[in-house]
């Protein structure tokens, strides 16, 4: 009985990709809406000290150890909680404070494009003219992103923020690919649980070494808490959870899906309950960003919509526990 509820509530795997996508989309102009008003490295601190509690809490009951026994699992949380987590969220936030939410969801998406750069080296891996090619396709999308609207004080602004973020993309870019240098039998959850920790602590040594200071509770907005709350538990601690439910079901290849929706949830959220405009630089910035990361993840993303159609097809049947 319990079963065949279990098969009939069962979410398909393309619905909860979007779902993912939503979640982690929306959490940009929420980032944009809390720090107007807390410290960026402060916020994004109390952000990963919460969720990498929630989600080492998780990985105790799910994967059948959450202490790492190697030095090279060591190395693997060094790597994964100090670019991906205290690099590119210390860039992402304090870039946020001079550019809008939805750039900086466009800017982000530019992690796979370096990312497949940096294997060059590091991972000795080769690209060809069209890898080249999509690379200078996302920079190029970047500098526009960087243009001014109106006036030079705009232009420094907004360049200043694009660079912070695409700065921390780039560490985050560095991380995935150096952290399969070390790649070792440490669950999932686990790493990814200890790794928000020692992000958390990274960033929470910036706001000392920058000088921030958390303003009084009652001088902030209900908005910036209900921001810093979302941001928190449903995209922060919630969205890794749905993330390692997903790499589970239909794998971490398929799960980059998420990055094209990422930008699209951000500029809705944005324009509907921010009342922001989207401007042609945004959009053109977009296109040449997201035309860049198709060209360099064209095979991924083949093999990504290839395989989230197979296990459409097998929607109708209880999902398994198989991890990539």
């Amino acid at each position: 009985m319990f079963e065949k509820l279990r098969t009939r509530l069962h979410v398909p795997a393309g619905l909860a990709i979007v779902g993912l996508g939503l979640l982690w989309g929306a959490g940009f102009p929420a980032i944009e809406v809390v720090v107007a008003q807390l410290p960026p490295l402060a916020a994004a601190g109390i952000r990963y000290a919460v969720s990498g509690c929630i989600v080492l809490a998780y990985a105790t009951f799910k994967s059948d150890r959450f202490l790492p026994r190697t030095r090279r699992e060591l190395a693997g949380i060094a790597v994964v909680g100090g670019f991906m987590f205290g690099g590119y969220q210390a860039g992402l936030y304090l870039g946020t404070q001079y550019v809008s939410g939805a750039v900086a969801s466009v800017v982000t998406t530019m992690s796979p494009v370096v990312a497949a750069l940096v294997a060059v080296p590091m991972l000795g891996e080769s690209r060809g003219f069209v890898d080249v090619a999509g690379f200078c396709l996302g920079l190029a999308g970047v500098v526009v992103l960087s243009q001014p609207t109106v006036g030079a004080a705009t232009f420094s602004a907004t360049a200043t923020g694009v660079g912070l973020v695409f700065l921390g993309t780039t560490l985050f870019a560095v991380g995935s690919v150096a952290v399969q240098l070390f790649d070792e039998n440490l669950p999932t959850e686990a790493l990814q649980g200890w790794a928000m920790l020692l992000g958390a602590t990274l960033l929470f040594f910036g706001t000392v070494l920058r000088g921030e200071s958390m303003p009084p509770l009652r001088s902030l907005s209900p908005v910036a808490v209900w921001a810093l709350v979302y941001v928190t538990l449903v995209a922060g601690a919630g969205g890794y959870l749905l993330y390692f439910r997903l790499v589970r079901r239909v794998g971490a290849t398929e799960t980059t899906l998420v990055a094209y929706l990422e930008p699209v949830a951000a500029t809705l959220v944005s324009v509907l309950l921010l009342g922001q405009t989207v401007g042609t630089t945004t959009v053109v910035g977009f296109v040449a960003v997201a035309g860049g990361f198709t060209l360099v993840s064209r095979r991924t993303m083949r093999r990504a919509f290839a395989e989230l159609r197979t296990a459409g097809a097998g929607d109708s049947s209880p999902p398994d526990d198989r991890s990539d």
